[in-house]
């Protein structure tokens, strides 16, 4: 093992010292490639002492001096290691800490700064090629992070919210009404979702926040995101699925209207049903829809890779089949070729860009594979029967469609 490249590879990498020491205690050597820099915290006496102890540790843990210095002990079978001072980008909340002196506003500027992973990712490095064992990083934030009194703390107010509930009579909602709820999505049925809301019970929604904007905001998030797992279990494809979910929940974030957080969850919800109603409603038109799994990939696919020029060779060649049989299947199953379905969705999405961007049309066209703004406006229109410009004009957002004129 090359020690010496190991240690200027990290060091290069996190801008720090990184000490190497025998199993003893004893000092061997060090570096550090920044020449302005320098470890005022080599010299601590608590430091000195914990790295002299004769005690062996078989794994690697941080800890900090002084609060915001950040070192990384990663014992291996022939040397110790240490990696910092650091200083993290994000509060890190370490079990070991050898001073609580707080650092000087000059001495905390030198340090470098950087992420809890990058450094994580730079001790399993050492510790993962130097032993047999895998060391993963969760793992380490086993042996460094968790604090057992916020586990405790959980505990303890699990038992009093028990007890005061019980005493106070209050209850959550019933199960069985969830089930009904995201089953109606599963299955599509978009009546049986409504009653379903419409149910009322005197039992309460759990606290999710103290603050009753962020209460709501994480309940429309769980709300969201069940939906959405009810509906891949209806046949939706994940990709589509988590995608809706990404936009609804970035718009629950931007939303500081609790009534409105309510409506946005459950027009998530009835989306999700209508888009399971749809798809079975498809089916039951089509009963020879047995090897929708490879239709189903086929789809996966094209929405992937929307943004490029796709074929039907470059699409068959992925999954790994013949190209003549999947054009056969999927214009058997889906009463169209595959060439016209990416059109269709490909117009789906410019549509979408028409009404909520302000990307130009050569903008468009480029982004999702077109050869030019002409080939562009042409297909628009064979699908649409209007050219980007005047579907801009007649559905887009106002201001997009003046700043095109």
């Amino acid at each position: 093992m090359n020690y010496r490249y190991l240690m200027q590879h990290i060091s290069y990498h996190l801008h720090t010292f990184v000490k190497q020491y025998e199993k003893s205690g004893q000092f061997t050597s060090a570096f550090c490639g920044r020449v302005d820099f320098s470890d005022a915290f080599s010299e601590n006496k608590n430091l000195k002492e914990f790295l002299s102890c004769p005690v062996s540790f078989l794994f690697p843990f941080l800890f900090s001096v002084n609060q915001y210095h950040v070192y990384a002990f990663v014992p291996t079978p022939k040397f110790d290691f240490l990696i910092g001072p650091v200083r993290f980008s994000q509060t890190v909340h370490l079990k070991y800490e050898i001073s609580k002196k707080e650092g000087t506003l000059s001495e905390l500027s030198s340090l470098p700064l950087c992420d809890f992973s990058t450094l994580i990712q730079d001790i399993l490095l050492i510790y993962n090629l130097c032993t047999e064992e895998v060391l993963t990083e969760n793992d380490l934030y086993a042996l460094s992070c968790t604090d057992f009194q916020i586990e405790e703390h959980a505990e303890k107010y699990f038992s009093e919210l028990v007890f005061q509930n019980r005493e106070q009579g209050k209850t959550h909602n019933p199960y069985d009404q969830e089930i009904r709820e995201f089953s109606s999505i599963e299955h599509g049925d978009l009546e049986q979702l409504k009653r379903s809301l419409e149910e009322d019970y005197t039992g309460e929604i759990g606290t999710l926040a103290k603050d009753p904007l962020r209460h709501t905001q994480n309940l429309a998030i769980v709300l969201i995101t069940l939906a959405s797992r009810a509906a891949i279990r209806g046949g939706v494809l994940s990709e589509l699925s988590f995608s809706l979910s990404d936009t609804y929940i970035q718009q629950v974030e931007e939303c500081n209207d609790i009534p409105a957080l309510i409506h946005l969850a459950h027009s998530a919800e009835f989306h999700y049903a209508q888009m399971v109603h749809d798809l079975k409603e498809g089916k039951s038109k089509n009963a020879e829809k047995d090897s929708s799994f490879h239709i189903n990939r086929c789809k996966d696919y094209i929405f992937s890779h929307l943004h490029g020029k796709i074929s039907v060779c470059e699409i068959a060649e992925n999954l790994k089949l013949n190209p003549n049989y999947l054009s056969g299947l999927f214009q058997k199953c889906e009463h169209v070729t595959i060439s016209e379905f990416i059109q269709k969705e490909k117009i789906r999405l410019v549509k979408n860009l028409l009404i909520y961007s302000q990307y130009t049309y050569a903008e468009i066209a480029a982004y999702l594979g077109y050869s030019s703004q002409s080939h562009l406006g042409k297909q628009f229109k064979k699908y649409t029967g209007l050219t980007p410009g005047k579907y801009r004009e007649k559905y887009g957002r106002k201001e997009f469609a003046e700043e095109d004129k």
